[in-house]
């Protein structure tokens, strides 16, 4: 067989991906839905074979370099894409509030697609009786035998809709049937091709990989389409530059790409979730060798722009198909709606739904309603979210399998669990079984409310059931036992996870360090996070942003210190690098297998039984945030708006003013414009900080409204709590005159919901001063004054939210004549004229004008230095 040659030089090369030793495929094979059959070697993953890339040349595969004839029409609409971003702040600012995507959503299977191949009406007859087979291989090789089809189209019918419902035994004994008495190498190949593609999409990469190597060495596999299906498995399976590597083997076999290869390789960079700007130069060589791009080629590109809510660039390539004259369809809007809910933009997706699709003739299918619906959940609006679900019953949409998990754990969230359990029963009964990620969305939804009971025997009953746990769902039992200082229990679940092989990953480590700082244990979780890059798991700004929330005073106790183990404050140090975290502990122990996550969890476990103590926290302790700031900016991790708004929270919990500005102070090095403006505005809201502030808050209009509330809640904290009462005042009307909490402002009634405490008090002082002005307007009162501030539904301690007691205690404070509702804890009301005689006393208006604690103060000067202790403290 031919070696595959060295990548010509003039390629550029993919910028490498992070070491990742998480790898779920290779040891999540052969668990959920999927049939097994030892019968033949070629279905063996350990099975070897001389691949077309050796470890050296798949490391080396390179993208396209830009066409330099590449059309003009293109460049000039898409270039500014490839040169920066529009606004100072990246579109990763919105960010994620955690590792959770909706793609976990249908983590255990392949979804379904329509399946449009031509077909007999025997194949349909062949795929009843071979579903009603089951595991048996003897009535399976029955049905093949009896009803023998002959067409090839019938054959890769049935191999798709095996992909569908993830038979794998059922794909291999089909395509080893027809294989065998296939004598056309047309056929052959055709039949192969299918078979790669399917292997792809239910995870079998290895074997995928086999079968080409087979196909391609008995020549019926040597075609442009066997190596499209090859490059679009890799793809799939997150091997992206393998795919490249691939790729540009084909000259060298005497193949040329062609549009089904252009778009594949297209499609594998989305899959693999690269950036638009790595895709985007395969389109560029592409119409520069003289293929066109089509419908599937800009629906592949949209993709790239999902994982990221990138929408504003999907509006830009919708645009340039309409210029090009190329069409649009269903899956090109659903890919358009992901990417407006990844963003936060639901107005615009609901918007594309109702308005943009139906204006082409186009209409939405279960795919784009789950995937509004999931952008809801994700949004945490709820209501809007059942809503869409009433909207599919009303259109008799059915659901299928992912509607039905995402459903499952709307519920669950929601603390339905009635609701959770009607719909898990629902889904058996419409014929689709319950999978791993129906499970994985009920013990999630059981664990956010304590209800370990129940998630025991939910893990217990799937494996009962033969549906198999996979890497998230032993991640989401360990974090909820940690959570809940359970840790012998989670010592339990991780002993079984390493039995079944499977590795940890990024979402493993962040969800542990997440339930960690939750309980308080930042040394532990610095030390986790340590372990977590040396394993080559590169964290991300999830794992960060649950360190960096955990030095909030009011949640987290003191740093824990213990007894003389290799956990321990005297054995800490640090190693400082451009590209890692520093190192807490250097020296080894002779702990087993030494698994440093059942070390700690053996510690936190004696910790519990009263072996430690905790320390105090220091007045310098928020300051390490500086050092975990600056780690990420070497890292490379760009900080989000949930970062700013725990390193705000952090802020408001400094003992002093002067910690306070010192720690902003610093962190204006890293970012001059967000956090030089929190600065500045704590400083004193001098003019030349407002222009600052209106210029970013230009550009937080063009970010989703979640992270504009969020980012506005935090700066107004900061400002209310160290007496900044102005600056928080004049933040909030800033807000309210861009729309940025959806709750209703009138003269009757103000909603605060969706407010933090400090702009909740700021916009109270604001609202009863614009009352005032209306009763000496001369205008007359409502009969009743309204103020919601909900009654803590969701609080930790039901009934007893933050919001509503600020609230209280701000009323009571300045007088002002409101008492809870009788039915309704969340909602102080009055009399209007009650009101209207209190805003005409002169005593009242003293008190609702606000002011500033310090005022045009001079910013600290840049050459000043404080002494920010190091990571290697703690």
């Amino acid at each position: 067989m031919a070696s595959t040659p060295t990548t010509p030089p003039h390629f550029s090369s993919v910028p490498p991906r992070p070491s990742n030793n998480n790898q779920r495929h290779h040891h999540n094979q052969n668990r959920s839905h999927h049939r097994r059959n030892n019968n033949r070697n070629r279905w063996s993953s350990s099975s070897s074979s001389t691949r077309y890339y050796s470890p050296a040349s798949s490391a080396g595969a390179g993208v396209p370099s830009a066409a330099a004839t590449a059309s003009a029409a293109f460049s000039s609409s898409l270039s500014p894409w490839l040169g920066g971003q529009k606004t100072r702040l990246a579109p990763e600012f919105s960010g994620r509030r955690s590792n959770r995507n909706p793609g976990k959503m249908n983590s255990g299977g392949p979804r379904a697609v329509p399946n449009n191949q031509q077909h007999s009406k025997a194949a349909e007859e062949v795929l009843h009786s071979l579903n009603n087979a089951g595991n048996d291989v003897a009535a399976i090789d029955s049905v093949l035998l009896n009803y023998r089809l002959y067409v090839a189209e019938d054959y890769v019918y049935l191999l798709k809709e095996f992909a569908n419902t993830g038979d794998l035994l059922l794909a291999t004994r089909t395509y080893d049937f027809a294989m065998s008495r296939a004598t056309d190498s047309t056929f052959m190949g055709k039949l192969t091709s299918n078979m790669i593609r399917t292997l792809g999409r239910l995870k079998k990469i290895e074997l995928a990989l086999n079968l080409f190597e087979e196909s391609r060495s008995r020549g019926y596999g040597n075609t442009v389409y066997s190596f499209s299906a090859m490059i679009s498995a890799l793809g799939r399976n997150d091997r992206f530059q393998e795919a490249v590597s691939l790729f540009r083997s084909m000259g060298y076999f005497g193949l040329e790409p062609n549009l089904v290869t252009y778009n594949a390789i297209i499609d594998a960079g989305a899959k693999g979730e690269n950036a638009f700007e790595i895709v985007v130069k395969f389109l560029e060589e592409m119409v520069d060798a003289g293929c066109l791009p089509d419908r599937l080629t800009y629906n592949s590109l949209l993709k790239t722009c999902v994982p990221k809510g990138r929408w504003q660039l999907c509006k830009d390539l919708l645009a340039e198909m309409e210029r090009k004259g190329i069409g649009r369809d269903v899956y090109t809007y659903n890919t358009y709606v992901d990417a407006l809910c990844k963003g936060g933009r639901m107005d615009l997706a609901r918007h594309a739904i109702d308005v943009e699709m139906p204006a082409k003739n186009i209409w939405p299918n279960v795919v784009t309603y789950s995937t509004l619906m999931a952008g809801y959940s994700k949004a945490e609006r709820f209501e809007d979210a059942l809503n869409v679900y009433d909207e599919m019953k009303h259109l008799l949409i059915r659901l299928d399998r992912v509607s039905y998990n995402a459903l499952v754990g709307l519920y669950a969230n929601l603390g339905w669990f009635e609701e959770a359990v009607g719909k898990f029963k629902e889904m058996e009964s419409c014929g689709i079984k319950n999978d791993v990620v129906t499970y994985n969305a009920l013990i999630e939804g059981y664990g956010r409310y304590n209800k370990c009971v129940e998630v025991r025997k939910l893990f217990d009953e799937m494996k009962g059931r033969r549906i198999y746990p996979n890497d998230l769902t032993y991640t989401t039992l360990i974090k909820i036992y940690t959570k809940g200082g359970m840790y012998a229990e989670a010592m339990d679940v991780y002993r079984e996870f390493k039995r079944e092989g499977m590795e940890t990953d990024v979402v493993f480590y962040s969800a542990l360090i997440d339930a960690l700082c939750k309980n308080g244990f930042i040394k532990s979780s610095l030390r986790l996070l340590d372990v977590m890059i040396e394993k080559g798991s590169r964290p991300n700004v999830v794992t960060y942003n649950s360190i960096i929330d955990a030095f909030k005073v009011g949640r987290t106790p003191a740093l824990e210190c213990g007894p003389d183990t290799s956990f321990e404050a005297n054995d800490l140090q640090i190693k400082h690098s451009s590209s890692t975290v520093g190192t807490f502990l250097d020296q080894k122990t002779d702990n087993g297998n030494n698994d440093e996550i059942m070390k700690m969890l053996e510690q936190l476990a004696a910790e519990k039984a009263g072996l430690t103590k905790k320390d105090k926290r220091s007045t310098q302790d928020n300051l390490y945030i500086v050092q975990i700031f600056r780690q990420m900016h070497e890292m490379e991790i760009k900080p989000n708006v949930v970062t700013f708004s725990a390193i705000l929270n952090a802020c408001s919990c400094c003992e002093t003013f002067q910690d306070a500005s010192k720690l902003l102070d610093r962190l204006r090095v890293f970012d001059s414009q967000v956090y030089g403006v929190a600065h500045g505005l704590l400083m004193g809201h001098g003019q030349g900080i407002w222009d600052q502030a209106q210029r970013l808050f230009d550009e937080l209009e063009q970010m989703d409204s979640s992270t504009s509330s969020a980012f506005y809640n935090a700066l107004t904290d900061m400002l209310w709590h160290f007496g900044q009462k102005l600056g928080a005042q004049m933040v909030v009307i800033e807000g309210r005159n861009r729309n940025v909490w959806k709750g209703g402002w009138s003269t009757e009634c103000l909603d605060l919901h969706l407010t933090s405490c400090g702009a909740a008090c700021a916009m109270v002082h604001s609202w009863l001063l614009e009352l005032r002005t209306t009763v000496f307007g001369g205008q007359k009162s409502p009969p009743i004054l309204s103020i919601l501030t909900g009654w803590g539904k969701h609080s930790k301690v039901v009934g007893n939210g933050a919001l509503r007691k600020a609230v209280e205690a701000l009323l009571n404070g300045i007088g002002a004549p409101f008492q809870i509702a009788e039915c309704n804890l969340g909602r102080f009301i009055s009399e209007g004229t009650e009101v209207a005689t209190w805003l005409r006393q002169p005593s009242t208006l003293n008190v609702l004008l606000l002011h500033d604690y310090i005022v045009y103060s001079q910013p600290v000067e840049r050459n000043q230095t404080f002494n920010i202790p190091s990571l290697g403290a703690l």
